[in-house]
């Protein structure tokens, strides 16, 4: 049995035999005091994921067994020994996956969705796993160790014909670096006339006919991690230093394929100034950018931020994960301005972004004549969803341990 809360919410009274848990840490609070419910009862718990795998210990006062790192060559031996009674307290993964002959997902144990949905469901499917990258706020790393591993197109193409749904979702964390296999595969998915999104780099945009490749075989959208608008700040991170295109123009460029862009925006770095805002407001309106992403810099356990924000003393909750404190929320005293000039500064962008207005103008960035039906649904139906999550839960400062100060009323 499969639970996703994403899809419908969990049954903790199910009568099972050994529970796992994958954990992220927005999600660690939820994710203890399930597996709390089951140990209480007597069912064996076991939990692994990027959160477990970073922090075994704290995973270990709410668990029977912790699995660090990927979970494919530790899991039969977690049922293994669980079968026997014999269950250990931590599994290691010893070394990254081997990502030829994956198993295929038993997508038909997955539960119906019990809500509206606003845009086409997806189905998601891996072509690689990894980041060559150590960015400075990414916990990634930590699991893949920054090793990048390709599947067989092959058995890619396999998967997707299997499963039989029209539209698919790429979860690699950068999908598309390896550039001779990804011409590979959108040559094999383009007669398979699927729609897909996915998640990449502005060094897509760089290969004008890499993109009408990747627009042929599918694409529709596509989430890109501009991270910061400010030079200093993107020259600061490995993975935009040899750029060969600048943000304005892969913008038009992937507008120019029909391709929607998802840019992911990061605030709160200490090179940013308070100016920051503006500037992502005018990039984001001038060019067009179909949805954004628009947070404060997370700093989660793992990963360097984290450690040179709380060695600086300037982490007010270390533990914010078992606080009940959202990710959307300042964690940390920025460097450059106060907490309440960047509160005022992300939520003004916020609004005027995903106002009515903003919603409309922006939907001229790709010529209508590009935007299909599908196209012109994922648009509304995602810019609707984002309007009323971020409206509804508008970013706050963490003063003190477990308080939250609005700054907006």
């Amino acid at each position: 049995m499969i639970v996703d809360e994403s899809f419908a919410p969990d049954n903790p009274d199910e009568e099972v035999d050994l529970v796992g848990i994958t954990v992220m840490t927005d999600l660690a609070l939820r994710a203890y005091r399930i597996a709390d419910h089951y140990r209480r009862r007597g069912i064996k718990t076991v939990l692994g994921g990027i959160h477990p795998t970073v922090l075994p210990n704290e995973a270990l006062k709410h668990a029977d067994a912790v699995v660090i790192g990927e979970g494919e060559t530790a899991w039969q031996h977690v049922v293994s020994d669980a079968g026997k009674g014999e269950l250990r307290k931590v599994y290691r993964a010893q070394k990254p996956t081997n990502m030829s002959n994956l198993p295929q997902p038993r997508r038909d144990l997955y539960p119906d969705l019990a809500f509206k949905s606003y845009t086409p469901l997806s189905v998601g499917m891996e072509t690689s796993r990894g980041c060559p990258y150590d960015c400075e706020f990414c916990a990634v790393s930590r699991i893949s160790r920054q090793s990048y591993r390709l599947r067989p197109v092959s058995e890619v193409i396999a998967e997707i014909e299997a499963c039989g749904i029209s539209n698919l979702f790429f979860v690699d964390d950068n999908f598309g670096l390896d550039k001779k296999s990804t011409r590979e595969l959108f040559a094999q998915m383009t007669p398979l006339k699927r729609r897909w999104v996915g998640q990449g780099s502005v060094s897509l945009a760089e290969d004008p006919e890499f993109l009408r490749l990747m627009r042929h075989s599918g694409c529709r959208a596509l989430l890109i991690g501009f991270e910061s608008v400010q030079k200093n700040v993107q020259e600061s991170m490995a993975k935009t230093r040899k750029l060969k295109i600048d943000y304005g123009e892969a913008m038009r460029r992937f507008h120019d394929e029909g391709i929607s862009i998802l840019g992911a925006f990061v605030f709160g770095f200490d090179h940013e100034t308070r100016d920051v805002f503006d500037q992502t407001l005018e990039f984001a309106m001038n060019h067009r950018i179909d949805l954004a992403q628009l947070r404060p810099l997370v700093p989660y356990p793992g990963t360097r931020v984290y450690q040179k924000l709380r060695s600086e003393g300037r982490l007010p909750v270390p533990d914010w994960w078992l606080k009940g404190i959202g990710s959307n929320n300042l964690l940390f005293r920025p460097k450059s301005m106060t907490p309440d000039e960047f509160i005022a500064g992300l939520t003004g962008l916020i609004v005027q972004f995903y106002s009515a207005g903003g919603i409309v103008k922006r939907y001229f960035g790709i010529s209508p004549r590009k935007r299909t039906p599908f196209d012109t649904l994922l648009y509304a139906g995602s810019n609707i969803a984002n309007h009323k999550r971020y409206f509804n839960n508008m970013p706050a400062v963490v003063n003190s341990p477990g308080v939250l100060v609005h700054s907006l009323d």
